[in-house]
């Protein structure tokens, strides 16, 4: 170093009068707590220095001021300086090594003229690194605690909770243990994931957590207290430090952390108690978690059986609270009473339930305990007063001396008297039936031999005879008659359908041209709509030509005295149960069915045209069900529109 007298430096101009000059300067560096340098980046040479920079080197002020920076710092000009500058670099020293440092370049101007230097010894800062490095590992460690309880089951929480002790204990050993609910011993539920933790044994007696029931921090040479420290003295740890998991007076486990080759952080028991705490909230959290979600299980099962029973008894049921309001009804009794179960909750039972003076008296036994399992057959009315015929049982439910409510059971012995005289009715009409297909054959051959004797009469009177006008009324009487056996003998027999792939589009279409003359004679238009690209069903064509050629002619009569529009629309239907199937509509603007048929009008013998058989209809109807399809009609005053679905065959449509 120079050791003449070197005259103090000069600032700028503007760093002269009232602003800061070199002695304010001097005692700013003076306050910094690291050795400091003011240096001037231009000239090369160092304006001040801090006493703590001074003591470090053991050179004077006057050695330091106004020396080219390179005497202290020899490569701290090997590349301009720039603000926030923090590079290592070599601090020479009087009478000693140089020390390597650390720099930190603040700048003073805008110019980066002049720049103060902090210096700090590599050590000190590499140990400053460290420490901010721990801090911040323990910070995060801290913040991932809240998340233990947050995780979506145990394991995945204490997995985390291994991971956060790695960072926060700095331990290659980690255990957690649990007490056994079934024997006196704990057992370990999670462990860190190194082979050191093999060390430690999976179960415990019980009676290490009694005397580990406050912290504590074994030490090579320290007294043996516990299974644990015998072990981790055998094994020759640096130490092993346990903390119990629960509330004092309600241990419910342990945490065990210890270390082959490493001596225990600082505060390592405290850093213990707070991830044993964080353990024991999420170990609480998630044991409640299970036993609700056990209760909830439970409970939904036990709802599940009570309302499959319920609601596939074949009785009714009504459950009713010790005050005779009803609290519950079933779907079975709903249909009985006519009443939905929403309406009567709250209700009194005799306001709901009426019947006789019987039924009145078995309420009360039931009120003292005593159940009633044969009431009898007895009669109850419905919501609209219809009388019917039921069996009623009358169960209390009694848990010790306390009556929890009363159980009414019920059945519907009218029902099973209609299904008996329905089933005789059936029986009856499959009778009929056999009967009138034998009638029908029977009489279609004297039918045909009096068609035949009145046409040689027709032939041979003289066709000016006035008997020929009867004999021609007489022959059409006999076509009706025999057009009418012959839908009798269709309607009564069983028909084979050859079911086949079938474009509706085109059997429509040829049909429709056959009756175009006919709707040209009586001025109907028609109006065909056939959607592109129309899938295919599978039918019996000359059944389904039957159905359309009923619905078309129905149509076509009801308007051949005015005349109108016959349209018919084909296009597919997603119906409801996601079958997908083709829709025909036939509509027409004709007067409508009358009101007191319209719900019948599929049912034999019903008609609206006076020289009809009223089968059409029906047999219609009878192919539609062969053929998994439906028919159904909406009609009102000027127009009738008739609706034919049948499912597309399987694989037409994606």
């Amino acid at each position: 170093m120079n050791n003449a007298v070197i005259p103090r430096p000069s600032f700028p101009t503007s760093w002269r009068g009232r602003t800061p000059g070199f002695s304010e300067f001097n005692i700013l560096l003076n306050l910094l707590d690291d050795p400091a340098l003011l240096i001037d980046q231009n000239r090369g040479i160092v304006l001040n220095a801090n006493s703590h920079l001074l003591k470090l080197t053991a050179f004077t002020l006057a050695e330091t001021l106004n020396t080219p920076i390179v005497d202290l710092l020899p490569d701290i000009l090997h590349k301009e300086l720039t603000p926030g500058d923090e590079r290592e670099t070599i601090l020479s020293r009087r009478n000693r090594e140089p020390l390597p440092v650390v720099a930190r370049v603040v700048a003073l101007d805008n110019n980066n003229q002049w720049f103060l230097l902090s210096l700090m010894p590599l050590t000190t800062f590499q140990q400053m690194q460290v420490s901010r490095q721990r801090q911040e590992q323990i910070l995060n460690a801290i913040h991932l605690l809240a998340s233990l309880s947050s995780q979506p089951d145990l394991e995945s929480s204490l997995s985390l909770a291994m991971e956060i002790g790695r960072q926060l204990l700095e331990s290659n050993i980690l255990c957690v243990y649990q007490g056994d609910s079934e024997y006196p011993q704990l057992r370990r539920i999670a462990a860190l994931d190194t082979e050191e933790n093999g060390l430690l044994p999976d179960i415990i007696p019980y009676l290490n957590l009694a005397r580990l029931s406050n912290p504590s921090l074994w030490l090579p040479g320290k007294r043996v207290t516990s299974d644990l420290h015998r072990i981790a003295r055998i094994n020759n740890l640096n130490y092993l430090a346990s903390v119990p998991l629960g509330n004092e007076g309600a241990y419910i486990g342990l945490l065990v952390v210890g270390d082959t080759s490493a001596a225990p952080i600082e505060k390592i028991i405290s850093l213990m108690e707070i991830l044993g705490a964080n353990i024991t909230t999420a170990l609480e959290h998630f044991l409640l978690a299970n036993s609700l979600k056990y209760q909830i299980n439970r409970q939904g099962t036990e709802l599940t059986l009570h309302g499959v029973f319920s609601e596939n008894a074949r009785e009714g049921l009504i459950v009713l609270r010790p005050d005779l309001t009803i609290l519950e009804m079933n779907p079975i009794a709903e249909l009985m009473l006519g009443y939905a179960n929403q309406e009567v909750l709250g209700k009194r039972v005799e306001n709901i339930l009426i019947g006789t003076e019987t039924l009145a008296s078995s309420l009360k036994s039931a009120l003292q305990g005593i159940p009633t399992h044969n009431l009898g057959n007895i009669n109850l009315h419905r919501r609209t007063g219809q009388v019917f015929l039921a069996h009623v049982q009358t169960i209390p439910v009694v848990t010790g001396e306390d009556l929890l409510g009363v159980v009414v059971i019920m059945s519907d012995v009218s029902e099973n008297e209609q299904i008996r005289v329905r089933t005789q009715q059936l029986e009856q009409r499959a009778l009929l039936g056999e009967v009138t297909a034998i009638f029908a054959h029977e009489v279609r051959n004297p039918i045909n031999n009096i068609s035949t004797g009145l046409q040689l009469l027709a032939i041979k009177l003289p066709s000016e005879d006035p008997n020929q006008e009867l004999i021609g009324r007489l022959q059409h009487d006999c076509s009706r008659l025999t057009h009418l056996m012959e839908s009798v003998l269709s309607f009564s027999r069983p028909m084979e359908y050859k079911l086949q792939p079938t474009d509706l589009g085109e059997l429509l279409h040829r049909l429709l041209e056959r009756w175009r003359p006919r709707m040209a004679r009586v001025n109907v238009e028609l109006y065909f709509q056939v959607v592109p690209d129309c899938p295919q069903v599978d039918g019996d064509p000359r059944a389904l030509e039957q159905v359309f050629t009923n619905l078309i002619s129905n149509a076509i009569h009801a308007m051949s005295e005015t005349g109108g529009t016959l349209a018919i629309k084909l296009e597919p239907l997603q119906s409801k149960l996601d079958t997908k199937q083709i829709e025909v509509t036939v509509s027409d603007n004709g007067p409508g069915i009358p009101d007191e048929i319209r719900d019948h009008i599929f049912e034999p013998f019903v008609t609206t045209n006076p020289q009809g058989t009223g089968l059409g209809l029906a047999i219609t109807k009878r192919i539609m069900t062969a053929h998994k399809g439906n028919i159904w009609v909406n009609s009102f005053p000027g127009g009738t529109v008739f609706h034919v679905c049948l499912p597309i065959i399987k694989g037409e449509v994606e």
